[in-house]
């Protein structure tokens, strides 16, 4: 009972962490407000298991970031440039 308690303490302090990740990639480094993001969606949309580091590579970024900007109709979804590289070029 202890060693749940004491697990779910430590992901609730994980999760609440993680304010803001950046994404290495060649073509410009991707700023990402993770804050942002768990504040609209359930952890589960996605992330699977409990929470733990989180790596995503370019294929399932693509599937994953373009496909849930496009279905919800807000994010950028057509030019490189509006998650890559500059945050200035970026619009939410």
């Amino acid at each position: 009972m202890k060693l749940g308690i004491y697990t779910l303490l430590l992901s609730i302090l994980m999760i609440s962490s993680v304010q803001a990740k950046i994404f290495k990639a060649y073509n410009g480094d991707i700023d990402f407000n993770h804050s942002k993001h768990m504040g609209l969606y359930p952890c589960t949309e996605c992330h699977e298991g409990p929470p733990r580091q989180f790596g995503i590579d370019k294929q399932k970024a693509h599937k994953l970031c373009i496909g849930c900007h496009t279905k919800e109709g807000a994010g950028p979804t057509r030019h490189c440039g509006q998650c890559h590289g500059n945050a200035d070029n970026k619009k939410d």
